[in-house]
């Protein structure tokens, strides 16, 4: 099983953020990428379980190869990342036997501690990783930015009878292992609650290329900078809000119109869009942050304290119309949903409100991935909505929700049900 990433050194852990503000890449769209799944024969599970991965029977002392596939971790604490490098195993990933001649012999994946095995006995010469994550029947793979896009991998001579460990380094292509294990941490908390698996998430990616819009999603595909001033394949919560993103088109609903957002207050569909993806991106990982990280400088938003940089800001409460069709802060939004997740705290008597992952996960799929929704507030899909989806949906007392709108001071009242 695949640990949370919740306070790993110090009581934090791997967060950042790159820009993604909706706006085109630098480079122009790349040819279309069609994965093709390899043939697991009887051992390929299409279930949604924790344990869906099996990388082949246990063959005991006939199992000639096997080992496990880790990748170098780079952990983040409020100031940035701490300098220690993990070795973490690498889940649902692809891993080829291949013979002398390269050809593939056969093709498994890890389990949820990165471990392999294959049925074959002899004849394989070398062993190959790839940046390919399967969780069930979810699928996400890290390409490079080339017209003919190409997997990212490791490969290490095959040992017979002892194990073939490999390790992505992070000075190598660790960062696309980070992408792809982060990337089945997410689908491990949807799946349950979501019915068949959308379309393959393909990551473009490639070290020191940026792209105009930091890191945005479009159409099943993720453009993840890879800038040196601001690179993301370590940033985990970047990497896992653009995945709330393709969660949100595939299982829920926003109305986002997308565009520039950060550190703005913008209409109330695109701050609910944005905001839900940071809120997705806090319930995958384990806490509300938002850690952005840059080549000097680390920026730290706590979106349940409203605080950045451990100071407050007077945007942070509010639209600027004094209405719910003003235009507000998406962290809003991302502090009222986390609010909604979390259990209750007596060190905030205004959270009354504690849906815990079901609950939160069927609001979203549910009724709003439903369709077929009332609509108070601005024109689309906003924060007014979903407050009023939980009284009208989720039970919620209408004062315990009045309270959660009050202390960020948006304007909102009960919904007549």
């Amino acid at each position: 099983m695949v640990t949370r990433r919740i306070l790993l050194a110090l009581l934090v852990t791997a967060f950042a953020c790159g820009d993604d503000d909706g706006a085109g890449d630098d480079a122009g769209p790349a040819d279309a990428f069609v994965p093709v799944e390899p043939d697991l024969g009887g051992d390929a599970d299409a279930g949604g379980e924790s344990d869906a991965f099996v990388t082949g029977p246990d063959l005991g002392p006939a199992a000639t190869y096997f080992g496990t596939i880790r990748y170098e971790d780079r952990p983040q604490d409020q100031d940035g990342f701490t300098g220690a490098i993990v070795p973490t195993p690498a889940p649902g990933v692809l891993v080829d036997l291949l013979d002398g001649s390269g050809a593939t012999l056969e093709s498994v994946r890890t389990d949820a501690d990165g471990a392999y095995v294959f049925e074959a006995t002899s004849g394989g010469a070398t062993i190959r990783a790839a940046s390919d994550t399967l969780f069930g029947d979810h699928r996400a793979v890290v390409i490079d930015r080339r017209r003919r896009a190409s997997l990212y991998s490791l490969e290490a001579v095959a040992n017979e009878g002892s194990a073939t460990d490999l390790l992505a380094e992070a000075s190598g292509v660790g960062g696309p292992f980070n992408v792809v294990a982060v990337s089945y941490l997410a689908f491990e908390t949807y799946a349950p609650y979501v019915g068949a698996a959308a379309p393959t998430l393909a990551y473009r990616w490639e070290p020191g290329r940026a792209f105009g819009c930091g890191s945005c999603y479009g159409d099943d595909e993720i453009s993840l900078g890879g800038g040196t001033d601001d690179t993301d394949e370590y940033d985990d919560v970047i990497i896992v809000h653009e995945l709330g993103h393709y969660f949100v088109e595939h299982y829920s609903a926003d109305s986002s119109p997308g565009g520039s957002h950060r550190d703005l207050q913008v209409e109330p569909v695109l701050a609910y869009g944005e905001g839900l993806a940071y809120a997705f991106a806090g319930v995958v990982l384990g806490a509300p942050w938002v850690i952005d990280t840059f080549i000097d400088d680390t920026r730290f938003i706590d979106f349940e304290e409203m605080t950045i940089d451990g100071a407050g800001d007077p945007t942070f409460t509010g639209t600027t119309t004094g209405t719910a069709t003003g235009n507000l802060r998406e962290e809003i939004v991302s502090g009222i949903l986390w609010d909604a997740f979390d259990p209750a705290s007596g060190s905030e008597p205004f959270d009354r409100v504690a849906l815990g992952l079901d609950g939160w996960m069927r609001l979203l799929v549910d009724h709003f991935g439903a369709g077929g929704l009332s609509d108070r507030g601005a024109t689309g899909i906003d924060l007014t909505d979903f407050l009023d989806a939980l009284v009208c949906v989720s039970d919620v007392p209408a004062a315990d929700v009045a309270a959660l709108a009050d202390d960020r001071e948006f304007p909102w009242s009960a919904p007549d049900c």
